[in-house]
């Protein structure tokens, strides 16, 4: 069973979307936060991670599953130098096991090794939509308090 971090993606206008953290869990004191952008890029994750241009960004990802194929150096190498410039990444589902040959670790693993941190289980099509209609916001990414914190 795996055990399962509630937080939740609060937007400027108060929307807020709930979901479970993945990759690198901050503490619940800590906020994350940043411009709230989606791409609806299907197959390069990897690069929109990794683009400059997203720096500093909460990255939502339109696509029902991210993390398919994993990471590999080769693919990351075509756009810099690996490093993730997204402060966070929005998902309705992660894959936890890539299938790919040239993988070498999972979305996950790389998150965390990067310590970047990740929500999961959002209703991202709602969120999409709402983006769509409002444009880019500011938004915050808080952490629930474990029962032992609290």
């Amino acid at each position: 069973m795996t055990h399962r971090v509630n937080a939740k993606l609060v937007l400027d206008d108060g929307a807020t979307f709930p979901g479970f953290l993945f990759g690198d869990a901050p503490d619940a004191a800590q906020a994350i936060q940043g411009n709230c952008t989606f791409t609806t890029d299907m197959f390069a994750y990897q690069r929109e991670l990794t683009d400059p241009a997203r720096s500093g960004e909460i990255l939502v990802f339109a696509t029902p599953q991210i993390g398919n194929v994993g990471w590999n150096s080769e693919d990351v190498a075509e756009s810099g130098d690996g490093s993730i410039t997204a402060a966070a990444v929005v998902v309705r589902d992660v894959s936890r096991i890539p299938s790919n040959f040239r993988s070498e670790r999972s979305l996950e693993d790389e998150l965390q090794n990067q310590g970047v941190t990740g929500i999961r289980g959002v209703d991202t099509r709602k969120l999409v939509r709402h983006l769509s209609k409002t444009g880019p916001q500011q938004a915050t990414i808080t952490v629930e308090a474990s029962e032992e914190a609290k």
